[in-house]
Parts: C-alpha cells; sequence; structure tokens
C-alpha cells in the first residue's frame, strides 16, 4: 500500500490507483492492536503480549533485552476490542487452528481464540494515518 500526504490529508492507494483518505479513528488500544499485527498475521494470545510488552534493559546474558509484561490491557478488554474491530472491518480472520469449532464463515465469536487476524485495507489505511498524526503530534 503506497501513503502519500496531500494537504495535511494521508491518502492510501487502494490498490486500484485510486487514493482513499482514512476517516476511522483509532482508540489507543485499536491502534496498539493493528501495530502487533503490521509485519504478519496474530492471534488473541500474541496481541495480548504485543499489548502489554515492556522492553527492559536488564543484563541477561543474551543479546536481546529481556521482554516484560506490563498488562495496560487486560485480556478481556483485549479479546473484547478484537471482536468489535472485526465488526467494524479494521481487522479480519486469515486463519483458523480449528475449522470445526472456529469456521472461517461464519466467524464464531466465542472462540476468537482459534483465529489469526490481520487489517483489512481500511485498517491498515487507519493504521498509517494514526501513526503519521502521533508523529507530527496531531493526535
Amino acid at each position: 500500500m503506497l501513503a502519500y500526504e496531500l494537504n495535511g490529508y494521508l491518502l492510501t492507494s487502494n490498490g486500484k490507483n485510486k487514493m482513499e483518505e482514512s476517516k476511522t479513528k483509532l482508540t489507543e488500544m485499536q491502534f496498539t492492536i493493528l501495530d502487533g499485527m503490521a509485519d504478519d498475521y496474530e492471534d488473541v494470545e500474541q496481541l495480548y503480549l504485543y499489548a502489554n510488552r515492556e522492553p527492559e534493559e536488564v543484563e541477561t546474558g543474551v543479546q536481546f533485552p529481556r521482554m516484560l509484561i506490563q498488562v495496560r490491557f487486560p485480556l478481556r478488554e483485549v479479546v473484547d476490542e478484537i471482536a468489535n474491530m472485526l465488526r467494524q472491518g479494521i481487522i479480519s480472520v486469515q486463519y483458523t487452528n480449528d475449522e470445526q469449532v472456529a469456521p472461517l464463515q461464519p466467524i464464531n465469536f466465542s472462540a476468537l481464540h482459534h483465529y489469526w487476524f490481520g487489517a483489512t485495507d481500511a485498517g491498515t489505511r487507519a493504521w498509517i494515518a494514526h501513526r503519521t498524526a502521533t508523529e507530527r503530534g496531531t493526535q
């Protein structure tokens, strides 16, 4: 997806050579969930861990810093927000761990822990717009 700025608006290509402005305003949790799936599809567990990660510089004898979990977003709130974002069309189901319990269509909202999610085009546009606004200090 390509992104351009024009007269203070962030425009993104929808893959059909048509530029669109994101009209979706994201909450901090929605942005964090989308940020967690920016490079790959993720499940509930990975999104929860990502939303609550806090890098800590501790001498561990390895090259990478240890990650601590600081609960900013409780699990139930992350799960509820994933369901909300699915209904809003910001994210979509990409895979299931169990087609019997959690079919791809229709989505079984009581089995969200079996699914892997990814951003939709609208979600990606909103994520880019939010990140750009935050970097500019206008969010």
